[in-house]
């Protein structure tokens, strides 16, 4: 079978609105670091179960030696920081972040989770992190921030 060229794959699947997170770790002299995501996925709500897909890096590393992390749903006037967590930092953004039992999210999100790793399953280069849902903050008022067609869509009309 025929391996599709990455180009326009990579079109195809961008045409597939997904909201955008950030995923949080804490290092261990108390800084937080994250990355924009938007493979971020609620499994099961018995017992509440998430998964988030997550390339290498500082944030991944993190995740794998504490076996935690942070999920912030961004609202659409947090575009900046789906921008800065995506590795275009901007030297004025600055994050406030909320600290939790375990792990810090940023304030301000629709919705906040912390997350226990249960399970990482490595495929390509790409990690699956499963984790179970130990604490949430309920959602707050406001409007997603979605991604389509490669843009971080803040005004996104379907229909």
């Amino acid at each position: 079978m025929a391996r599709p060229d990455a180009d326009p794959y990579r079109k195809s699947v961008a045409l597939f609105a997904t909201g955008i997170v950030v995923v949080t770790a804490d290092d261990t002299g108390g800084g937080t670091h994250g990355a924009t995501v938007n493979s971020f996925t609620s499994i099961s709500l018995d017992p509440p179960t998430v998964m988030i897909s997550l390339k290498r890096g500082r944030t991944h590393g993190l995740i794998s030696a504490s076996g935690w992390y942070g999920v912030s749903v961004l609202a659409r006037e947090q575009r900046e920081y789906a921008t800065h967590f995506s590795g275009r930092r901007n030297p004025s953004c600055e994050p406030v972040f909320v600290p939790g039992d375990r792990v810090s999210t940023l304030d301000g999100s629709l919705a906040r989770f912390e997350c226990e790793v249960t399970r990482e399953v490595e495929v390509h280069d790409h990690t699956l992190f499963v984790a179970r849902v130990h604490s949430h903050s309920p959602a707050t008022q406001g409007s997603p921030l979605v991604f389509f067609d490669s843009r971080h869509n803040h005004d996104l009309h379907l229909g």
